[in-house]
């Protein structure tokens, strides 16, 4: 009789048993997508004939009033390093989407309602500029997704 090598503890069960398989046996693949993780910041880009264009995407929860202005002071600082380094911006905008959680329990005599002191907020940012260095427009928007990020965290610290 052969004596058997698992790789894994796990593999030594069965197949309906295992937490790495399917309901068949087949080993289960693991997605991860970064774009839901809060602090995360995901950047995509594309060349579109002399366009730049740059997606930029922060998920974070907060329950900052100032926000928005924070983001409008990070696209301001964006537009002008992109003019400074003699490029120019056809347009940046920043779609914001916020989701709030209230639990709302009866019992009997009375009603509860309970809300989530914070939000979760995705910022979307799209870019569209000329005549910069693609990498150079990437990092553009990286550091106003990560300026927002900082102002949201000295916040916290307070």
């Amino acid at each position: 009789m052969t004596k058997r090598r698992y790789e894994n503890e796990s593999d030594r069960q069965p197949p309906e048993q295992r937490n790495d398989r399917d309901h068949l046996g087949a080993k289960k693949r693991i997605k991860f997508s970064p774009k839901d993780t809060p602090g995360v910041i995901c950047i995509e880009r594309h060349i579109h004939d002399e366009a730049i264009v740059i997606s930029g995407l922060l998920t974070i929860k907060s329950d900052a009033v100032e926000l928005n202005s924070w983001i409008e002071d990070e696209v301001g600082a964006a537009v002008r390093e992109v003019k400074e380094r003699g490029g120019i911006v056809g347009q940046i905008k920043a779609a914001v989407t916020e989701t709030s959680t209230c639990v709302i329990t009866v019992t009997d005599e009375k009603t509860l309602v309970k809300e989530t002191p914070q939000r979760q907020v995705k910022i979307m940012l799209a870019a569209i500029m000329f005549m910069v260095d693609p990498k150079e427009a990437e990092n553009i928007v990286r550091r106003a997704l990560a300026g927002v990020r900082t102002r949201l965290r000295q916040k916290e610290r307070q």
